[in-house]
C-alpha cells in the first residue's frame, strides 16, 4: 500500500529566496520530511512542487552509493 504524507507546511525564506514545503506521513507522523521546492511556490501550486522535490529526492536516493564504515579496530 501507498504510504500518504500530507504537506503541513509551506514557508517562504526572503532572505535566501527559498521556499520549503514540509511533509509528514499519515499513519506514522514521527515521520517528517521538508524539501525545497521553487521559491514562492503558491499554495495552490504545493502539490506538483511536491510531487516534483518528492521525484527529484527519490532519484538523487535510488543513484546514491552506499559506504558503510569499516569496523572499529580493521
Amino acid at each position: 500500500m501507498a504510504s500518504q504524507l500530507n504537506i503541513t507546511h509551506l514557508s517562504h525564506d526572503l532572505a535566501s529566496g527559498k521556499s520549503y514545503l514540509s511533509f509528514v506521513w499519515a499513519d506514522d507522523p514521527n515521520k517528517r520530511l521538508g524539501l525545497e521546492v521553487p521559491f514562492g511556490t503558491a499554495i495552490a501550486d504545493a502539490e506538483a512542487a511536491g510531487r516534483a522535490a518528492l521525484t527529484a529526492l527519490s532519484r538523487e536516493l535510488d543513484a546514491a552509493e552506499l559506504v558503510v564504515p569499516p569496523a572499529a579496530g580493521a
